[in-house]
């Protein structure tokens, strides 16, 4: 079974062919939500398709700088309906005001607390805030993945270090970067994922099945063949989700 730990397969890029394309290949597909509304309507698509695995969060883009305490405490409420908590996580690469960027610390805290004390595991978006979370994510004793990371080696192997799992999109066949990492850090903490419809094998839309381009590129790295490679990166996700 093929696994996509982070896409956004609800948006409505998929609105006219969504349960064709989650029937084109045997897949689990992580839908991450974004805000309390998107998250409300994941929830109502993993009723709908049975390989939906349905994720709630806020992410860092879509927070009310101005009153970002009532939608996140609305989310909060809704967290016990998640297998996983996302998208949540720091972006400074969009954002650059330092108050915005203290209150998306202080949102991301209050997800990594709910996510220990639930035992949830969470899936994190990082750009451009990678020092700030390295400095958080150690005093949380949570299970995590940083999805489409672009760091670099020291910084991968320090989120390993930490327990937490990296996951590549299917982008790392056309990125150096990724390729580099991906070389480098232990292949039991690696997951695949799409970010559909973003972070494709070419810059058309992207979707869930193709998660088996970074399948092929990382057996390429590892000197594994493809279906040993699936079968561990299934494996990986389950223990991700504690199963």
């Amino acid at each position: 079974m093929l696994i996509d730990a982070h896409s956004h397969i609800d948006s409505k890029e998929f609105d006219k062919d969504r349960e064709v394309i989650l029937k084109k290949c045997d897949i689990l597909v992580v839908d991450a939500g974004i805000n309390f509304d998107n998250d409300l309507t994941i929830l109502e698509l993993s009723k709908k398709y049975s390989n939906i695995i349905p994720a709630g969060g806020l992410h860092p883009e879509n927070i009310d700088y101005k009153n970002f305490d009532q939608e996140l405490n609305k989310v909060l409420e809704l967290l016990d309906k998640f297998k996983i908590i996302s998208e949540i996580g720091l972006d400074y690469y969009w954002i650059k005001e330092d108050e915005k960027r203290r209150i998306q610390k202080t949102v991301l805290e209050r997800f990594l607390s709910e996510a220990e004390k639930r035992g949830k595991p969470l899936i994190v978006h990082i750009r451009g805030g990678i020092k700030d979370f390295l400095d958080i994510i150690p005093s949380y004793k949570v299970i995590f993945d940083v999805h489409a990371y672009e760091g670099n080696i020291k910084n991968a192997l320090r989120i390993i270090e930490l327990g937490g799992y990296i996951s590549f999109p299917p982008v790392i066949i056309r990125d150096k970067q990724r390729q580099i990492v991906a070389k480098e850090i232990p292949i039991d903490r690696v997951l695949t994922e799409t970010d559909s419809p973003y972070l494709g094998p070419t810059r058309d839309r992207n979707e869930p099945c193709n998660v088996s381009y970074s399948i092929k590129k990382l057996g390429e790295i590892w000197n594994i063949d493809d279906k040993s490679i699936e079968r561990l990166i299934e494996n990986n996700f389950k223990r991700f989700l504690g199963i």
